[in-house]
This record gives structure tokens, sequence and C-alpha cells, in this order.
């Protein structure tokens, strides 16, 4: 039965799409820690090699290296973005192997790139949100450290992905079929009928985010503007710009796999001095705000899909409405600034 593990691509924040194209292209998961040849030692040994370094993270570092090593040809491992989602999904293929830095992990200095490695088959290299697999009740990978737990069997979604168990079971309770509210039924039923359409223009993205902001509330030409600047719309309230939006085209459109449209999108809000950022192609949404700590990752208040809503989406919605979002939160304020100092 074969067991089951995530692995992170890297340690280093903002590099994660960039160690994962590496795992992909070299077929392979790494991790770090020691540059030491371990083919042939025994655990307890390497055990013992590990609590000589003195690492801060050493208790993460063995159990690691516990579970690494684990592994048996024809097990699946993931590489994970913490909690948001899979980079990929593949097969072992070999046995515990060794070369000097061989995954560039993003990391400036080449002594920080990792040189135990296990080969892998990919079979799934494009990525996957937690929302798209996951359905109610299955329990999520471990999202933070270097490694996940172990699973001695594959869980129900990993089986899924790969084909072993059908998407949905004919005992499955249809109170895990995605949430559609009343005012945003119309919405979502343009975005499903737009994504079948392939010849459908650019332009048809932008209006279905218009659409999705009048029905939060803001109004068109007052509230809502087009191309200020090189921006694609702006959400105004009074005054002062309140909300940029960055639209694409794309269906895949993820904030982690795509960060030169959030690269840009930072870059015009810090231009205009806009607090809050939503990336978007009209169905994905990512919502970020921009004193919410130091860090793309730490800035994002959560993501959302229209077409496969669960109840946590319908509580960042509702923090998107003009009568939620043009209100000054100052104790919201103040606990994200202390966060920053943590």
């Amino acid at each position: 039965m074969p067991k089951f593990l995530t692995i992170s691509p890297t340690h280093v924040p903002g590099k994660k799409p960039f160690a994962w194209d590496n795992f992909k292209t070299g077929n392979y998961v790494s991790i770090g820690w020691m540059d030491i040849d371990l083919t042939g030692w025994d655990i307890e040994k390497i055990i013992s090699l590990i609590k000589e370094q003195n690492y801060p993270n050493e208790a993460s570092a063995i159990a690691s290296f516990k579970k690494f090593l684990d592994l048996d040809i024809g097990d699946y491992v993931a590489a994970n973005n913490v909690n948001f989602g899979l980079f990929g999904v593949g097969k072992v293929i070999s046995d515990y192997k060794f070369k000097l830095h061989i995954h560039d992990s993003g990391d400036e200095n080449i002594k920080d790139h990792y040189s135990h490695y296990r080969e892998v088959e990919w079979l799934i290299t494009e990525y996957l949100p937690r929302k798209k697999m996951l359905i109610h009740g299955e329990k999520l990978w471990k999202p933070y450290g270097t490694t996940g737990t172990l699973e001695p069997e594959s869980p129900d979604y990993i089986k899924r992905l790969i084909g072993e168990k059908p998407p949905k079971e004919e005992n499955q309770d249809d109170n895990f079929k995605p949430i559609t509210p009343l005012y945003l039924a119309q919405l979502i039923k343009h975005t499903t009928e737009l994504r079948r359409d392939p010849a459908h223009q650019e332009r048809a993205h932008e209006s279905l985010v218009e659409d999705f902001l009048v029905l939060l509330g803001y109004q068109k030409h007052s509230d809502i503007k087009y191309r200020q600047s090189r921006i694609d719309l702006t959400v105004w309230n009074n005054e002062n710009p309140l909300l940029l939006l960055e639209v694409k085209r794309e269906w895949n459109l993820n904030w982690e796999t795509h960060a030169s449209a959030l690269k840009q999108a930072y870059g015009y809000s810090y231009d205009k001095g806009i607090r809050y950022i939503l990336l978007t192609n009209g169905d994905y949404y990512a919502f970020f705000d921009r004193i919410k700590g130091l860090s793309y990752e730490k800035n994002l208040v959560g993501e959302f899909t229209l077409s496969s809503l669960q109840i946590d989406d319908i509580k960042l919605i509702d923090k998107l409405k003009k009568e939620n979002l043009t209100k000054i939160n100052v104790s919201g304020i103040l606990k994200n600034i202390s966060e920053i100092f943590e």
C-alpha cells in the first residue's frame, strides 16, 4: 500500500514557484541540511550526526530525514505550497541518492542548496488549489515544515487525482457541493459559460469583475473606475482609491504561480497609495492587505473561486462588501502593525 508525504520545495520565502520548477524539471524531490552522503547509514547514526550540528531546527531535521528515508519506491509525494495547494504530485522511483547541491532552493548562498534527493515520476504538474481537491471532512496535509506527515496510505484526495478513486462516491452527501449564494448565482452562471468559450476576449474578464463589484455594493462610474494610469480597475471611496484590481485572462490563475502579475499590482498600489489588492480572472480572487505583514504570504487575507465557494469563502466575500471594506477598523490596523514586529 503506497505511503504519501508532502515536501516543501524550499525554505526561502517567495521562492516556492522557482524551487518547485527545479523539482519538476529535475524529476526529483530533495531536502537539505548536511552536505554528507548518507548512503548506507542507519537512522540512529544519522540522528547522532544531526545532533552534533546544533541546528536550531534540530527536531525538524531529524523528523524530515526519518520520513524521507522511510519512503519506498512506488510511494507518492507532493510538493506543497503551505496549506494553499499542491504544486505537483508524483511517484518515487529511486532509493535515497546524494549529489552535492543538486537542488537550487532559491537561496543566494549555494551552501543552502539541497543535496539529498529521491527521483520522482511527476504525474501531475499543474497547480492544484486546496479547495479544488478536498471535499468536506477531509483532513488537510500538514502545511508547515520541510516535510508533512508520512501517511501510511495515500489520502482520498490523492487517490482521486491519480485516478485510483472516482471523483465523487455514490454515497457522497449533496452538502459537499459548492455553495451558491442567491445574489451571486447569475454571475457564477456567466462565469461558467465564459469558461466554455475559448474565443472570448480579455475584456470579458473585466466585465465579470465589474459585475461582482456591483453585487458587493459599489457603484459603476463613481466607485468603479477603469484604466486609471496602467491599472485595470480601481475602486474608490469618495476621493480616495480603496482597492486595486489586477485582472488576468488565465483560468489557472493563482497568486503563487503568477508572481509577476502580483508584483505588478503591488508596484501600482505603492505608486497610488492603495491599501487593498485583488488579483483575479473573474472567477478566482486573491485578496491582499498591504499593511498585514511584510510579504505577499503575510499580506494574503484569503482567496476564493466563485464557481466552487465554501463557507469560509462567503465570510471573505462579506469583508469585501462596500459597507465593510470602507469602515475604518483602528483595532485591526494596530493588530496588523503589531504582528509586523513580532
